[in-house]
């Protein structure tokens, strides 16, 4: 009797967990699609450049250094898209 208790309230947890799961209110991770899916509005690439440099103070060297690591890391995006991401972990790693 005992067995079919513990069973049945396992089962039950279970069900309880899985509809939690699916609920819609539940918090859901993110996928991570690229900064472009993170962003509330779109910028130019001026506005990005000029947003980046202000995080950098000014550094324009600093700023082509930069400019420079990422279109290493990814040779197929675009300026602006290289800005985006610049800036995105700029905000991530000032926390």
């Amino acid at each position: 009797m005992e067995a079919v208790f513990l069973v049945v309230l396992v089962g039950m947890g279970l069900l309880a967990l899985l509809l939690y799961m699916s609920s819609p209110s539940a918090p859901t991770p993110k996928a991570r699609r690229g900064p472009a899916s993170r962003a509330p509005h779109a910028l130019t690439g001026s506005a990005w450049e000029k947003r980046v440099m202000l995080q950098m103070r000014g550094d324009q060297a600093r700023f082509q250094r930069t400019l420079a690591a990422k279109q290493a890391k990814y040779p197929k995006a675009s300026r602006d898209e290289l800005l985006e991401i610049i800036h995105y972990e700029y905000v991530r790693d000032h926390r």
